[in-house]
């Protein structure tokens, strides 16, 4: 059996993502509808610290950004191209939490950008496949 090290950004963004899990629970004290995204961002903590399953880490943080994105075009668009502003935002809000809500949409940035330009992340995935 070998012993693979874990690299400094996937030990660095697994606290971070369990750092917005933990925020996440803490709010959901007051609005229980919080709990849903601080699971999701502990699924990702857990999936990032183990390095498995990479599609499910990057098509998770890809859909959080999705919904944000159509979120936030629909509601600076949305009066200009007559669509149903309400129901589209309110769908896109609730996407997005299910996927992970705002703090994995900012923790997302950095993840997806280290996954783009660098090899660290992905050779971590990579290396539990071995």
């Amino acid at each position: 059996m070998t012993t693979r090290t874990r690299p400094m950004q996937a030990t660095i963004f697994s606290a971070l993502f369990l750092l917005s899990a933990i925020i996440m629970l803490l709010l959901g004290v007051d609005a229980h509808a919080y709990y849903i995204p601080a699971i999701a961002l502990l699924v990702e903590a857990v999936l990032l610290w183990r390095g498995a399953s990479l599609r499910w880490f990057k098509r998770l943080l890809e859909l959080n950004q999705l919904t944000a994105i159509i979120l936030i075009l629909d509601l600076w668009l949305g009066d200009m191209l007559h669509l149903p502003k309400l129901t589209i935002s309110a769908s896109m809000l609730a996407a997005n939490l299910l996927l992970g809500g705002p703090l994995m949409g900012i923790l997302a940035i950095g993840a997806l950008g280290a996954m783009h330009f660098s090899k660290t992340l992905p050779g971590w995935f990579q290396s539990g496949r071995a």
